[in-house]
């Protein structure tokens, strides 16, 4: 298998109120890039038009963490209501592709269905003004996936992305390393996401792991085993997006960060676990 996905480019959660959320990661050592509103099509083809709600984001250097919300809180987006019926927390995992129609041509062959390269565009502060980020998506799975809205995107103008003021942060972290997904059948969902990402697994007794040839992970793991993975969080469904990971270059400092400022952990010898019940709905790991 050669796979045209090298990375997990984002993992997206979905927020009630982003002012809270963002408090709370800024507590972590975060720093997070200004709002920025979404517009975009649905489908190839459409004009690109302006969406209701937009996002903050914890950049490093090749990939992110987004928190979406919607625009006006009291007047929820549509879609952004839709996801929070069933849970604030994880609802997208976003992989990195150079060459997007090449991976959406590929997953169509291994025979699942997309959406097809569809364009997406945003705002974006510069030190230069306003500048308009431009992006390529496709959706992956499409009807197959109840964990989350599953693609992969490739930037067009990465410099507006990867903005070096933002991908600093208190705490050191320097990578999403990984995303976490919590399934009741492990090999039924190594199978859909090895044809996603062409890529054969890593296999474990209660989970699989994917290491995508850039940077970045996907854990798969039962929901039997959970509670050893990712300790102290009360899963909001099954099957369901529950964690992401950070590199972070101290976790002794990195611990008493979080316990100064009030977080409950659960401190391993070689990683920190923030419950989603802290974290808007997502677990945390923080990993040497």
């Amino acid at each position: 298998m050669t796979s045209h996905i090298d990375s997990v480019n984002h993992v997206g959660i979905v927020v009630h109120d982003m002012a809270a959320a963002v408090t709370g990661f800024e507590a972590m050592g975060f720093y997070l890039t200004p709002f920025s509103k979404h517009s975009g099509a649905w489908k190839q083809g459409d004009a690109v038009k302006p969406f209701a709600y937009g996002n903050r984001c914890i950049m490093f250097a090749h990939n992110y963490l987004e928190i979406l919300a919607s625009e006006d809180r009291d007047n929820p987006e549509p879609r952004m209501a839709d996801y929070l019926c069933r849970h604030q927390g994880a609802h997208i995992i976003c992989f990195n592709a150079e060459d997007l129609t090449a991976a959406d041509e590929n997953v169509r062959k291994n025979g699942l269905a997309t959406s097809g390269v569809i364009p997406l565009q945003r705002d974006i502060d510069t030190p230069d003004g306003i500048k308009t980020a431009k992006f390529e998506r496709a959706q992956f799975a499409m009807g197959e996936t109840p964990e989350g809205y599953i693609q992969a995107a490739c930037h067009l103008t990465p410099e507006y992305i990867y903005q070096p003021r933002y991908i600093e942060h208190g705490n050191g972290c320097s990578e999403l390393s990984g995303v976490f997904l919590v399934v009741d059948d492990v090999a039924e969902y190594a199978a859909r996401y090895s044809k996603i990402l062409d890529l054969e697994p890593e296999r474990g007794e209660h989970q699989v792991l994917f290491r995508l040839p850039r940077l970045s992970s996907l854990t798969i793991v039962d929901y039997r085993a959970v509670g050893a993975v990712l300790p102290g969080t009360l899963l909001s469904g099954i099957p369901t997006i529950c964690g992401v990971s950070f590199k972070t270059p101290d976790l002794g400092k990195m611990g008493r960060r979080l316990a100064e400022r009030g977080f409950h952990v659960i401190a391993e010898p070689d990683r920190i676990v923030v419950p989603a019940e802290q974290a808007s709905g997502i677990a945390l790991v923080f990993e040497a």
